[in-house]
């Protein structure tokens, strides 16, 4: 079973245009956000999926240029992108990262990988309220994305990926997990990078655990309890 981790990433986010080039920890975003993900013991391959629209020429150029794994294909329809880009790489099994996420937990991934392949589920995902957003990710199997393709009715679940496999429960099985990634000292704490105040206290955040990838999302709440002014520029606390 050849299992990829893909990371979903465009320029033209409306609240945070071309955020997938700003720089975090003296690199490109979608550059940490893919160094973080190769921490994986379990993917075979980490890879970019963004669109075909020129808006992401410049993303799209940047990987090449870099050795990055990646894909180009549908810009609205992402449940499409996500099915092609896992074709492409011959991949049976996808773990899901959206580019907005720096601190997406490798561990997390791993164990959904493992779950997947030890108890023969369709999908597994972290229990909402059990993780602080940004960590998290979902791990689909290829074959489960492509019925999703099939039969996904609407615009907002080609947009989001998931949404039509996580209301058919009758039909996938699908694994929840308590994951234990939400502190009560933290539990409004926001890691995704959607608006430009955001970059700054991810970057804040990578200075603290210091230089490289390879870091725990314990690591992090330990440094941001010893370090609780940066907890005030938050926007979830």
């Amino acid at each position: 079973m050849k299992k990829a981790v893909i990371i979903q990433a465009r320029m033209s986010s409306s609240r945070f245009p071309a955020k997938m080039m700003s720089v975090l920890a003296g690199v490109p975003l979608v550059r940490f956000v893919y160094e973080r993900c190769l921490n994986s013991k379990e993917a075979d391959i980490v890879a970019v999926a963004t669109s075909n629209d020129p808006s992401d020429d410049k993303l799209y150029e940047y990987c090449r240029a870099e050795g990055i794994p990646v894909f180009r294909g549908s810009l609205d329809n992402v449940l499409e992108r996500y099915v092609r880009a896992a074709e492409f790489y011959g991949a049976d099994v996808v773990c899901r990262v959206c580019g907005d996420s720096p601190f997406a937990d490798p561990a997390l991934s791993d164990n959904m990988f493992n779950i997947l392949d030890a108890e023969g589920v369709d999908y597994a995902a972290p229990v909402s309220g059990t993780y602080i957003a940004g960590l998290d990710s979902e791990v689909i199997r290829v074959s489960t994305l492509n019925m999703a393709l099939r039969h996904a009715a609407d615009s907002y679940e080609l947009e989001h990926v998931t949404p039509y496999i996580k209301k058919n429960a009758g039909i996938f099985k699908i694994k929840l997990i308590d994951v234990n990634l939400r502190p009560n000292e933290l539990s409004g704490l926001v890691l995704t990078v959607d608006y430009p105040g955001d970059l700054d206290i991810c970057s804040r955040i990578a200075a603290l655990l210091g230089q490289g990838y390879n870091f725990t999302s314990h690591d992090i709440f330990d440094a941001l309890l010893y370090n609780k002014a940066i907890l005030k520029m938050n926007r979830g606390l």
